[in-house]
């Protein structure tokens, strides 16, 4: 019988192990934090300091709580905060591209009052 009591207390040990280790915290993708760094490079140059600021702070925010929390190794709550931070970045991009469009649909409206005037004039003299 000794070796049916050893079998099993290998058995309980490679279980022991292997709980321990899907225990122990995983590292998220290096890439991770590479992605929000690169979100939130491409949302300033959207110029969403200009056209989303809030979401810009944000998302600026969450990058470095996401650093934070990876110092820590807190890999789960980085890994959160990472992807909040791509989130935010992406609707500051999305404002800013609509804050552009309006500007750039406030000036043709400008633009075609005075035509519209220009127009008018001409027509008045010709009568």
């Amino acid at each position: 019988m000794p070796s049916v009591s050893k079998k099993i207390h290998v058995t309980i040990a490679i279980l022991t192990g292997v709980m321990l280790a899907a225990c122990a915290p995983t590292r998220p993708p290096p890439d991770l934090l590479s992605n929000a760094m690169r979100s939130l490079e491409d949302a300033q140059l959207a110029e969403a300091r200009t056209y989303a600021p809030l979401e810009l702070r944000f998302a600026t925010e969450r990058y470095e709580q996401a650093q934070s929390a990876m110092n820590a190794t807190d890999y789960g709550t980085a890994a959160r905060l990472s992807r909040e931070s791509v989130a935010n970045s992406e609707l500051a991009i999305v404002k800013s591209r609509l804050g552009k469009s309006r500007e750039a649909v406030d000036a043709l409206k400008i633009q075609n009052e005075e035509l519209r005037r220009d127009l008018d004039s001409v027509v008045e003299e010709n009568q």
